[in-house]
């Protein structure tokens, strides 16, 4: 780490890790928007609701409720 520290970069390569979790909590958390979407729209809540409640998109709704009628 003292090594790190010595390098020009040290400031970006200390902010390394945690920009690769908040990416990975920011993915986290998208799926599991789409998971309350998918289960809402099968128990039949309208999309408009959906996006007011999961704060998504209306477009993407609209494409998993595609999915679900395949």
């Amino acid at each position: 780490m003292e090594e790190v520290e010595k390098l020009p970069e040290a400031e970006l390569l200390k902010n390394l890790p945690i920009s690769y979790e908040e990416k990975g909590k920011k993915k986290g958390e998208a799926q599991a928007k789409k998971e309350v979407a998918m289960e809402m729209l099968r128990k039949g809540s309208s999309i408009d609701f959906i996006a007011e409640v999961t704060h998504m998109d209306v477009k993407e709704i609209k494409k998993l409720k595609e999915q679900l009628s395949l």
